[in-house]
């Protein structure tokens, strides 16, 4: 689709300019830049889902992935709250642009984003901290990995994506479901006083970071739900979208093209939606469109035959792990699963960061069908 492009895309006139091409009568992408671009990153994502899934297979190298994973999402919630409590404008705290991105958190431009994010990587942090609490750990690990536990449900808090808060409630419903009992048992072999004080000592943390973060803000925004829900742009947006499905074919307008793509759709119809749409916010439906039916198949079976995958290794094999493997394999499948509702209403696995990560947790998952099978090494 995208060595075969049919033409490029000129942003300054709004037109489509003809390229020469080595087969005419098969695919071709409508836009040869964006989607060579895109065919690269897919490549690295496709290598790195390689490269976990070999990785995964040292019980060494996967606890320090994990260790990655919570370290670099506890300084991102970190940052995020830091803006949220000095009143920052921008990322970084840099001047405010014309358009004013008024719902940016930590390095994220977009709220939503920033919500999926944190609710891909807070299970994995959940995991770390209740291993740090029921095994024998030293103190100054425990204090750590409930320090960065916290700090990321208050991001998720004081981010001001609704659907995010409440993808986080399911995903703590779900993980409480399956670590709640065995986690309780474990503390009710404490002492009773310590784990009092610890409970007493986290809730009003998360008070005085409620209100340093201005957690009013996403609250409002829960006030305003029954008024924005049926004047929301993203609904029009879908329906317009829906009738270029007929035309995608078996492979789609080409790799990242919606956004060249779906004005032409915008300015047939008589309901116009406004501003520039650079993403649907419905990932399964932009990807029908840029991949075609056969290629958002593959797209389809990548993805949740690697949840599929890991459902069916932990069941069968889980009892032949480490300890290490058993606790994590459920938080990443929850963290996917969670990422997989985000997409149904934006565009996460849009973003080239959270697309490392979902990647990350692929790999993972595809590799786990081998954890009982080889020798660490």
């Amino acid at each position: 689709m995208a060595l075969n492009a049919k033409s490029i895309y000129d942003s300054d006139f709004d037109v489509f300019i003809p390229l020469w091409n080595f087969a005419p009568h098969f695919a071709g992408s409508v836009d040869y830049a964006i989607s060579s671009a895109w065919i690269l990153r897919g490549a690295l994502l496709l290598f790195v889902i390689l490269f976990v899934a070999d990785l995964s297979q040292s019980n060494r190298w996967l606890l320090r992935l994990w260790y990655t994973i919570g370290l670099v999402a506890g300084s991102i919630a970190f940052l995020g709250l830091l803006q949220k409590a000095t009143g920052a404008r921008m990322i970084f705290w840099q001047t405010a642009p014309p358009w004013g991105a008024k719902t940016f958190f930590a390095t994220y431009y977009y709220h939503g984003n920033a919500g999926a994010f944190l609710n891909l990587v807070w299970p994995l942090i959940a995991g770390l901290a209740i291993r740090a609490f029921t095994a024998r750990r030293h103190p100054a690990t425990r204090a750590m990995w409930l320090s960065v536990f916290i700090l990321t449900i208050a991001g998720v808090l004081a981010n001001t994506s609704r659907a995010a808060q409440l993808i986080a409630l399911l995903l703590l419903i779900a993980i409480c479901l399956r670590f709640g009992p065995a986690f309780l048992r474990r503390l009710w072999h404490m002492e009773k006083g310590i784990a009092l004080a610890g409970t007493i000592a986290i809730l009003l943390t998360l008070i005085a970071l409620a209100q340093a973060t201005h957690l009013e803000q996403p609250l409002s925004r829960w006030q305003l739900l029954s008024e924005r829900i049926p004047n929301d742009a993203r609904w029009q947006a879908w329906r317009i979208a829906a009738k270029a499905l007929p035309d995608v074919g078996l492979f789609g307008f080409g790799p990242a093209t919606f956004r060249v793509v779906f004005p032409f759709y915008n300015g047939v119809g008589v309901q116009r939606v406004q501003n520039i749409w650079r993403f649907l916010h419905e990932d399964y439906l932009q990807t029908a469109l840029e991949w075609g039916w056969l290629g958002s198949t593959l797209w389809a079976l990548l993805f949740f035959g690697g949840i599929a995958v890991g459902i069916r290794s932990y069941k069968q094999y889980a009892p032949d792990w480490t300890p290490r493997r058993r606790l994590l394999q459920p938080l990443v499948i929850i963290a996917l699963i969670g990422v997989a509702l985000h997409a149904i209403i934006d565009f996460p696995l849009q973003i080239a960061s959270i697309q490392l990560y979902v990647a990350t947790y692929l790999g993972l998952c595809w590799g786990s069908s081998s954890w009982n099978q080889r020798p660490d090494r």
